[in-house]
């Protein structure tokens, strides 16, 4: 019994959980859609995530031949600054 009510319990609240954020995938998919209206071929995608979250915050990355700004947050953190 103490399963079953556990089970349920569960099960409604995940039902009613917000969703998850999307995926780097989905982000990087996005941003290319949104910036040049170009989808990115599927054996590229790796290689399109990898760029886009491997590089300097705020520069421009170039995938699929398209200039999207780098999706790595930046954290704002200065070390050594004065």
């Amino acid at each position: 019994m103490r399963r079953t009510t556990a089970m349920i319990i569960l099960g409604t609240v995940m039902t009613l959980a917000p969703p998850a954020h999307a995926s780097k995938v989905e982000e990087v998919k996005r941003a290319v859609k949104d910036k040049c209206t170009t989808e990115i071929p599927q054996k590229e995608l790796l290689d399109a995530v990898v760029k886009a979250y491997d590089c300097q915050p705020k520069s421009d990355v170039i995938i699929s031949g398209c200039s999207i700004k780098c999706l790595k947050g930046d954290s704002g953190n200065v070390v050594g600054g004065r």
